[in-house]
């Protein structure tokens, strides 16, 4: 019986050195698989070696500028020995979480395309200093004075764009900044007070000689440009000098030319105020057709006579 008893004790001894001799492996394999735990055995591991060897450094018989800079070199390997332990423990997470950052950068930027835009135009707009609260601007086909310029958009007060003599048209455009970099700006500042207004008149010939209406036409203009000649003159140099552009002012340029249908073209460019470019355009229109008129009936008069004579 005795026998039997130190068997079954020394059968469990064993039993249960071979399930400590198990456990040991699995508890290991626990303990390196818990990344907290194995994080944290990597610091405490690099800082201790890091404080030994300082520590042994400092008791060197060195001078004192070698221990400073052979501590500085241990310190900075073990700070990088310390960062590639940790990347490699957290890799996985890093990678998940460096895609997911990607995947949401990307939602971001497209959900909000239109804002990023428009804020780099208007830092653009600010730095190249294209144009102020004030001016006038034409972006692309809308021209008109700028109201207000903030990060985002540039609201014009409209200007009718078939003549810039003929004022506001009384619309309001809210412009997008990121405008600026698809469509051209133009700053017609310096063409607030004097511009360049050109017109086309049509007629057909009826015997009438465009070249006697073209020296009266000139001189018409003339006469209608005299009170502020002086200040177109000087406002037309103000203008070249920093624009660096030619203009047709102070004098008046008038062209004869025809168009598909065979009618004669008088086309009339005059540098004058923008306030009263539409009322000179009136003026000329009047004094063409008055001369085209009687220039038609002294033909047709003189047609009438000689037909006459000759019966």
């Amino acid at each position: 019986m005795r026998r039997i008893q130190d068997t079954g004790a020394a059968q469990i001894q064993a039993a249960s050195n071979m399930s400590f001799y198990r456990a040991g492996p699995e508890m290991l394999e626990a303990l390196l698989t818990h990344k907290f735990v194995l994080t944290l055995a990597t610091i405490v591991t690099i800082l201790l070696l890091r404080w030994l060897l300082a520590a042994a450094i400092a008791r060197s018989n060195w001078a004192k500028a070698d221990k400073r800079r052979r501590i500085s070199t241990v310190h900075n390997y073990s700070n990088l020995l310390l960062v590639i332990g940790l990347i490699a423990i957290w890799i996985t997470e890093l990678r998940e979480f460096a895609l997911s950052i990607a995947a949401f950068s990307v939602a971001i930027v497209l959900a909000l395309r239109e804002f990023v835009q428009c804020f780099v135009g208007g830092v653009f707009q600010r730095s190249m200093r294209a144009f102020n609260v004030g001016d006038w601007i034409k972006i692309g086909d809308k021209f008109g004075e700028v109201i207000d310029s903030d990060w985002l958009s540039t609201t014009l007060l409209e200007i009718d764009p078939h003549g810039l003599g003929n004022g506001y048209t009384g619309a309001t455009l809210f412009i997008p900044n990121s405008a600026f970099f698809t469509q051209p700006v133009k700053n017609l500042n310096f063409m607030r007070r004097y511009i360049e207004h050109s017109f086309a008149l049509v007629r057909e010939s009826n015997g009438v000689n465009p070249m006697a209406a073209k020296e009266y036409i000139s001189t018409r203009i003339r006469e209608h440009c005299e009170p502020f000649r002086e200040v177109a003159e000087r406002y037309c140099k103000l203008i070249e000098h920093r624009m660096g552009v030619e203009l047709s002012g102070p004098d008046a340029e008038v062209r004869i030319t025809t168009n598909e249908l065979g009618h004669n073209v008088l086309t009339v460019t005059v540098f004058c105020p923008r306030e009263e470019a539409h009322e000179i355009e009136q003026k000329v229109t009047e004094d063409f057709f008055n001369f085209w008129h009687q220039q038609f009936e002294a033909t047709s008069r003189g047609g009438a006579n000689t037909s006459a004579s000759g019966a």
